[in-house]
């Protein structure tokens, strides 16, 4: 597995230093180390091993095969409803016995006057003519006491409810009651009296002017004691001695009551007329009548007739608007005149006739909406859905909204197919979600919540009973039952999470719903649909929800069960499979390639892996035998192993291989442990040693268990037979490990130990090959030189010997021992020429052991170079100029040229002219712009030397031209050369540009020391010295400067030549200074030349003329001498920006301290300077040959713009 193991050394000969990188997946990741003294940690172990809390065992097979089931369906509480059928207005007394209503007395008050009434009686005569009068206030004043006692005897119920029903206070009960009864007693007994008076006065007085109201009233009085024979005798007799009495109206009602409530309609209705006989402006209970025909005709079954007496109670109101109780008739009337209309009308046209009758368009929907309640309560569902959907239509806001769709579902459930059922439900819920988060009254949201959850709860549990069926009655088995059913428990959950706090009022108390009680519902439904995905999480969500509860250890027996079979769905067919090596011969462990790190990386589980560790778990834990227990162990175990989780997989299945031998999945077990301890050994990105040393330790054991006699090896033909090989690979194993956690030098010294003891391990030419790999990336590559060594004299004709030779070559050039590389490159390169590095895969291309004869050479030929052996030099690059000039003219262009600093270097100007001349004549072509420019200007430098400067300037014209005419677009579009690359060619070329302008230049130098000043010949006088000074003077200076500005021009262009690569401005800086001293210079020779003048003696001896004649050459020379120190001011700042000192910088220093010594002091401090370099590079800022300007560039200016190339 060589592959797995490769290192690449790569040295700078010019910086003499080296970089060592691992190649491979270990090197390239430089995973970090793993040197734990155990493969699996002990709290892994121990979190493999521990049980969940609250869990109660249980039973292997608890509930067999199947869950148990424990549905009950939530039936509603049966409550009859059909409607009313009967009137609910009831006359009052008064009205009934024809008197004017009273303002009611305190019962004290009546007492005392009774008892007055009494003695007036007693002390009477018989035949006192005022008599009957005092009888018959008695007897009113005793009616009246009969009103205020039934008030008393009422007061007790609410007492009595509270006491008895509400709080369950016995004492406080048994005192309300005995309250009750005994008011009852005093009122009885004044009934008594009362029936006692009107007898007396009848039988006493029977020619008493008022005898009708007499008769009446104890008619009356005897009926209210149920004494209704009696009572109709005297109806009789009103009706027949008195008909004209304006209580005969009153008389035929008492008959007409009295059959209605004996249920004789017919007898009833009759006696009704006969009330309504009698007009209604002296007949009091004529509405009253018209009412209870009404309602004659309804318990008839005469609806249309019942309707019509209904409407004509509302044509009497409005035509008797100041008839007694109209007003209150005609509500009534408008109130339940519905109940006919139920029964004749159509609902489509209910509301346009109730606005006919009703006082408004609210009163008319309210109309509707008691009759679609009628409809509803007596099973009319196809009117009452059509009622409830019109008032839902008018008043989509109503707080009534959520009651409407209730009744509209429950019809629809009690009428029409589950699918129509579940949209009107789904409605249901929509609106409560609107209740619930609008501002709807809150006690209107609650009983839309418990309505709806009611609405809900019934039908879920009703189709679940329909599909599952009972013990006694089989369901129908329909799956899509059971799925409606299974949604419906999911929105009750989802829904209602609060639902134990919730009163569900129609439902028995003992069905009442609870969350945990539902979900094991929804879980036992999701199992008869065999969705094991879903049931397991659904029945461990029960666990969850109360582990002590009473289903709770059925549901975690069923969610085993559940995922068991979701297992067997997408396990099974790769349960027995290994992620890495499966058969662990030989041969494929050699050829295995190495894994990705994110392979083996761990994974999150998934929800439903969750929940089958979970339950499996719960079911090792708590189930002490069964036949399935090592099956549930395996597939545990094979959880952990697919989601990467190899130190719980690796655990749990140690457990199956070696305590459940009998198991047929025994031995996949055994290999997948083996397996898990290799990817933990060797393919994690932190792979451990140790896990590695428990995969040898665990050989023998695992051999003896299944390979230890010949039966059992003929039951594990296939383990038995990767054990026996699995020795030597374990060892390898070990060595890549030490490997991969960087411990480099113990997996050099295993490798090595393998190849000293273990010969029939693998071919031991890749053993050496890694082993001397590893002692490279230890760092001693002495003993990675003496390993290769060894394997070329031992494996000669092997093709990792060939690589050993070019990677000895590199260990050599790591350690700076550049001769010896070069001797093994050059050694490499002549035996294997054709070596070009595409034959190398990708791995050792990566890793950069890639052996590369040309590369070898080219490095050979730079080595012997920079040693000085040039003889050797000269002939690698003549050996690379016949091996590769053809298939590689521009690389060997450039080995070609490396030989021209030889001669540079010996000071052989000549050699330099001829070499870099043949050079130009086979490469010009092909080489690169920054060597040609080079070539060029090295050439007419060698020419200078030789002070053959007419040639010269060819050669620098010809570089400077080079450099203008495109070499710097050229340089950027150089294919497959690097960035870096790039810069320093653009730098090389850059700066032998800017010398051969440099050099230019120095022609116009050399023709601005050729104007020599004139000479004085004219006489003593002054006029003759100012018409020398301004005739031959002047046109010498003008001359002479004009020479300088030609120069100063030429050198100018040193400045100019600049470049921008990579948004990095790059300069000349050497060539800056210099042609910036140079023009410094120019100007001090010229203002030398001014001071050093030679002056006549006519004038020296003439102080007057010698004033004047110095006095002109001052006034001429000032001008010069400031230019000349601004120029070199200039060149000096610039070489302190850039950090450039040389001879020309040192020169525009001294020239500053002779031109002003206390100005400019030469500096005591030493600089270094380039010595051992053939070119610069400087970092110039920018550069004006031409007049400084006042503004300076500080420090922090300069680092500013230098460039960065």
């Amino acid at each position: 597995m060589y592959a797995l193991n490769k290192s690449k050394c790569v040295a700078s000969f010019l910086f003499g230093s080296f970089v060592v990188v691992m190649g491979g997946e270990a090197a390239a990741e430089q995973a970090p180390m793993s040197l734990e003294a155990v493969c699996i940690p002990e709290t892994t172990e121990q979190a493999i091993a521990a049980c969940p809390a609250g869990a109660r065992k249980g039973s292997a097979k608890e509930g067999g095969n199947v869950p148990v089931s424990r549905f009950h369906e939530a039936e509603r509480k049966q409550t009859k409803k059909q409607g009313p059928t009967g009137p609910s207005l009831q006359i009052d007394m008064s009205t009934r016995l024809g008197r004017e209503q009273t303002r009611a007395r305190t019962e004290a008050l009546l007492k005392r006057e009774i008892q007055i009434l009494e003695r007036l009686v007693k002390n009477s005569a018989d035949d006192d003519p005022r008599r009957p009068a005092v009888l018959l206030r008695l007897a009113e004043t005793q009616f009246e006491m009969q009103i205020a006692q039934t008030a008393t005897v009422r007061s007790f119920d609410d007492p009595i409810y509270e006491a008895c029903t509400r709080d369950k206070d016995k004492a406080r009960c048994k005192e309300a009651r005995e309250g009750q009864k005994k008011a009852t007693a005093a009122l009885d007994a004044t009934r008594n009296d009362s029936i006692r008076t009107y007898a007396t006065l009848v039988r006493d007085h029977p020619n008493f002017k008022r005898m009708d109201e007499v008769l009446f009233s104890l008619a009356f009085a005897l009926q209210e004691q149920d004494q209704f024979d009696k009572a109709r005798a005297v109806y009789r007799r009103l009706i027949k001695d008195y008909p004209k009495s304006r209580f005969v109206p009153n008389a035929y009602l008492s008959f007409a009551e009295y059959y209605f409530n004996d249920s004789d309609m017919e007898a009833a209705g009759k006696f009704y007329r006969k009330v309504i006989e009698f007009p209604p402006k002296n007949n009091s209970v004529y509405g009253y009548a018209l009412y209870k025909i009404a309602w004659v005709e309804y318990n008839r079954e005469r609806y249309r007739q019942s309707l019509q007496g209904f409407v004509d109670i509302l044509e009497f109101a409005r035509k008797n608007k100041y008839a007694n109780d109209a007003k209150n008739l005609a509500r009534q009337a408008r109130k339940e005149l519905v109940l006919p209309y139920s029964h004749y009308g159509s609902p489509g046209k209910a509301l346009d006739f109730f606005r006919r009758y009703a006082k408004s368009d609210a009163e008319a929907h309210e109309m509707l909406e008691n009759l679609a309640e009628l409809y509803f309560d007596t099973g009319q569902w196809p009117q009452a859905i059509t009622v409830y959907h019109k008032l839902m239509a008018d008043a989509p806001r109503s707080n009534s909204l959520c009651d409407w769709q209730t009744k509209v579902t429950n019809a629809v459930i009690s009428s029409r197919p589950n699918q129509e059922q579940i949209i009107e439900l789904k409605r249901l819920v929509d609106i409560y979600r609107t209740f619930k988060e609008g501002s709807r009254p809150a006690a209107k949201v609650e009983q839309c919540k418990s309505e709806t959850a009611t609405t809900i709860l019934w039908l879920a549990t009703s189709w679940h009973r329909e599909a599952v069926g009972t013990d006694s009655a089989p369901g129908t088995k329909s799956k899509k039952t059971m799925s409606q059913a299974s949604v419906l428990y999911r929105t009750l959950l989802k829904e209602f999470p609060d639902m134990e706090q919730m009163e569900f009022k129609n439902i028995d108390r003992r069905d009442w719903p609870t969350e945990y009680k539902i979900s094991y519902f929804y879980a036992e439904l999701l199992w008869k649909m065999e969705e094991w995905g879903q049931c397991g999480p659904a029945f461990d969500a029960v666990v969850e929800l109360n582990s002590q509860g009473e289903f709770t250890s059925d549901a975690a027996y069923a969610a085993v069960l559940c995922y068991n079979n979701l297992y067997q769905q997408q396990y099974v067919p790769r349960e027995t499979k290994t992620k890495f090596v499966s058969k662990r011969d030989q041969k494929s462990m050699k050829n295995a390639e190495p894994a990705e790190a994110a392979k083996f990386k761990k994974k999150q589980f998934t929800p439903l892996q969750k929940g089958m560790l979970e339950a499996f778990n719960r079911y090792v834990c708590y189930v002490d035998k069964a036949e399935d227990l090592a099956t549930i162990k395996y597939r545990r175990a094979r959880i952990y192993y697919e989601a990467n989780r190899f130190e719980e997989a690796a655990v749990l299945f140690r457990d199956i291989a070696f305590n459940h031998k009998d198991s047929e999945l025994s031995e996949y077990a055994a290999n997948l442990y083996l397996d898990c301890l290799n990817i933990l050994g060797t393919q994690l990105a932190e792979p451990r040693v140790a896990c590695v040393q428990e995969l040898g330790a665990s050989i023998d054991p695992m051999s003896a268990s299944f390979c230890g006699t010949e039966q059992l090896a003929e039951e594990h033909p296939d383990l038995c037979g990767s054990l026996s090989t699995l020795q030597c690979q374990v060892r390898r194993k070990e060595a890549e490990t030490y490997e991969k956690t960087q411990q480099f030098k113990k997996a050099a010294a295993t490798y090595v130990r393998i190849f000293r003891r273990h010969q029939e391990c693998g071919e031991m030419d890749e053993v050496l090959y890694n082993a001397a790999i590893n002692f490279e990336a230890a760092h001693l590559l002495g003993r990675a030189i003496q390993v290769r060594t060894v394997m070329i004299e031992r494996y000669p004709q092997s093709a990792l010997s060939k690589k050993a030779v070019y990677l000895i070559g590199q260990n050599f050039q790591a350690l700076a021992y550049y001769e010896q590389a070069a001797k093994y490159y050059e050694q490499f390169a002549r035996k294997f020429p054709g070596e070009d590095g595409t034959k190398c895969d990708a791995d050792d291309k990566k890793a950069g052991i890639c052996p590369n004869a040309i590369e070898g050479l080219e490095q050979a030929t730079f080595f012997r170079i920079g040693l000085g052996d040039d003889q050797a030099a000269m002939e690698d690059a003549d050996l690379f100029a016949r091996n590769y000039r053809r298939k590689l003219p521009r690389q060997t262009s450039q080995v070609m040229f490396s030989i021209g600093s030889i001669y540079e270097r010996q000071n052989r100007p000549s050699q330099v002219i001829s070499h870099y001349q043949e050079y130009l004549k086979k490469y010009g072509k092909v080489g690169t712009p920054h060597q040609i420019i080079q070539a060029n200007t090295a050439i007419g430098r060698a020419y200078w030397q030789l002070n053959r400067k007419n040639e010269a300037k060819k050669y620098f014209s010809t570089a400077v031209k080079g450099w203008t005419s495109g070499a710097p677009k050229r340089i950027r579009g150089l294919n497959d050369t690097s960035k870096e690359t790039k810069a320093a060619f653009m730098r090389e070329a850059l700066d032998s540009a800017a010398e051969s302008q440099f050099y230019l230049s120095e022609y116009k130098f050399a023709e601005f020391a050729k104007v020599a000043f004139p000479k004085y010949t004219g006489g003593k006088s002054a006029a003759k010295v100012k018409k020398w000074s301004e005739t031959e003077f002047k046109r010498w200076v003008t001359k002479k400067l004009g020479v300088l500005r030609a120069a100063e021009a030429d050198y100018a262009k040193v400045a100019k030549m600049t470049v921008t690569l990579d948004g990095i401005k790059m300069q000349s800086a050497p060539w800056q200074i210099a042609a910036a001293s140079r023009t410094g210079e120019m100007y001090r020779s010229f203002v030398d030349e001014f001071r050093d003048a030679p002056i006549p003696r006519e004038i020296e001896k003439d102080p007057g003329l010698f004033d004047i004649y110095v006095g002109a050459l001052d006034d001429a020379s000032e001008p010069l001498q400031r230019q000349a120190i601004d120029k070199f001011e200039f060149c000096l700042k610039t070489a302190t920006q850039v950090r450039w000192f040389n001879k020309w910088s040192r020169s525009c220093e001294s020239e500053l301290n002779a031109l002003n010594p206390k100005q400019y002091p030469v500096a005591a401090e030493l600089r270094g300077e380039p010595n051992y370099v053939k070119h610069t590079v400087g970092e110039p800022g920018a550069v004006d040959l031409g007049a400084i300007k006042d503004t300076s560039l500080t420090s922090k200016d300069a680092v500013a713009e230098r460039g960065k190339p």
